[in-house]
């Protein structure tokens, strides 16, 4: 068999970690130095449904389950079922089970942070004018909470307008080029909210295209046999 040189650990197959058996660890003692892992144009991107295993995936799209190492290899998946998006009951159980609740409705009325979001617009005399905006997490203790208000420490909500930039940075005698408009706003992210985006961020995997499937498993096979 292609893995019997790899070590084996212990794994559990659900989310209440009550179902752990022993299992081949394909991540240990190999590195394959592959071009073909560095080459963008020998991937595609893959939307995961709820249901998708490693498995289920090969079978899809390689039209053999046994590829399923493909997939965590290329992905560097240390966890096929928590690298992979939960379906919903199941990350509500493991929501619960993580934040130690006694049901989820306390996923959606506890604050995990806030997030603070910053738009800036830049207005260049006779020229263009470019927005960017980002985002700050804010954390819990960052926060004055007083009488049921929040007061956020450092001020939030600033909206400052038509801020002046000039050529030689001084504010006389010179010619303003640009002006720029920054608007901040904040805004909370419920428990819930927070581990259904991280859930959601493991939805696109990419793929290894099936004609360097081949390949890369003639390479790991002689890179274990070597």
């Amino acid at each position: 068999m292609l893995f019997s040189a790899f070590p084996k650990a212990f794994y559990s197959f659900n989310t209440e970690g009550n179902d752990v058996k022993l299992v081949t660890n394909i991540f240990s003692r190999v590195s394959i130095n592959d071009s073909v892992l560095n080459n963008v144009y020998s991937f595609y991107k893959y939307e995961l449904k709820d249901d998708d295993t490693p498995e289920i995936v090969a079978q899809k799209e390689y039209g053999n389950p046994e590829f399923h190492w493909v997939i965590c290899y290329v992905n560097r998946l240390e966890d096929p079922v928590f690298d992979f998006p939960l379906p919903r009951d199941a990350l509500e159980r493991y929501i619960v089970k993580k934040y130690n609740y006694s049901s989820i409705a306390q996923a959606y009325s506890e604050i995990k942070h806030y997030v603070e979001t910053i738009e800036n617009t830049l207005k260049e005399v006779n020229g263009p004018t470019t927005k960017t905006v980002s985002n700050n997490i804010i954390t819990l203790s960052q926060y004055d909470h007083t009488i049921n208000a929040l007061v956020l420490k450092t001020p939030a909500s600033i909206v400052s307008s038509n801020a002046v930039f000039r050529a030689n940075n001084s504010n006389a005698n010179s010619a303003v080029t640009a002006t720029l408009n920054t608007i901040s706003k904040i805004g909370s992210i419920s428990v819930y909210d927070y581990e259904d985006n991280e859930n959601e961020s493991k939805r696109f995997i990419k793929m290894l295209k099936q004609q360097y499937v081949e390949a890369l498993t003639n390479e790991l096979s002689s890179v274990l046999n070597g």
